[in-house]
């Protein structure tokens, strides 16, 4: 469970709410290579050998915020997780303040990793290994080729055809990059950046068809956690 501390050091950057101006700019900063520049202010690359990259960027009030203090708190609750947890569990790769931007990177050793220091539902790994942890894959799902979303929807049990397949699962919103992987399936909450990166948003399609009056009941009624979660989860397969 992620501690007040930290929640307190990482919510003013987790946030996303703009992106830094100028993609050679950005790709400087991060020294991410030619081949990935992320378009989203929250977003993940996830590498061959299974670790995993976070990369987030927030616009602050200076004279409200106090960078350095903000620098502080994290190195402190990252020093703090590898104590608990291995030493190299978590790197801090890189913690830059433009004069209204910073964007902090930071590096862990295994999804496990990133989905405890955050405090959320992460996944990767086969499809066969997720059912095993108990997701249902119950969604609908798009065919991708070559970057591109074709063809209609299908259904959950299609994607099951090659079940050493790898999997992500994230809680949207966010950009996730498959490092060396070639998309070719994902929930119908996502969209299509490249072959291998996808827009996580989250959002539901809207249901066609004839609405019943006894269907009125239920509008305006909140969703609940569980819910929630479900809804925003989306699974990439590549």
């Amino acid at each position: 469970m992620a501690t007040a501390k930290r929640k307190a050091a990482l919510a003013v950057i987790c946030v996303a709410v703009m992106l830094l101006g100028g993609c050679d700019t950005l790709d400087d900063m991060l020294n991410l290579g030619s081949s990935w520049t992320p378009q989203e202010s929250d977003a993940i690359s996830i590498a061959s050998d299974g670790s995993v990259t976070e990369i987030v960027q927030e616009t602050l009030d200076q004279s409200y915020y106090d960078v350095t203090e903000l620098e502080e708190m994290i190195n402190a609750e990252v020093d703090e997780y590898n104590a608990e947890n291995g030493e190299d569990s978590i790197t801090v790769k890189s913690f830059t303040n433009d004069g209204s931007t910073v964007t902090l990177k930071l590096l862990f050793s295994s999804a496990e990793d990133y989905a405890a220091f955050n405090n959320v539902e992460f996944f990767t790994g086969s499809i066969i290994s997720a059912q095993l942890e108990g997701y249902l894959f119950d969604t609908t799902f798009y065919r991708v080729t070559d970057g591109e979303v074709s063809g209609s929807e299908v259904s959950y049990s299609t994607v099951f055809g090659d079940m050493s397949a790898e999997v992500v699962i994230v809680q949207a919103p966010m950009e996730v990059h498959v490092e060396g992987g070639s998309v070719t399936y994902i929930s119908s909450n996502a969209e299509m950046i490249s072959a291998d990166t996808v827009n996580a948003t989250g959002d539901q399609e809207e249901e066609e068809g004839l609405v019943l009056p006894s269907s009125k009941v239920y509008e305006g009624e909140e969703e609940t956690y569980a819910e929630q979660k479900i809804a925003n989860r989306v699974y990439i397969i590549y």
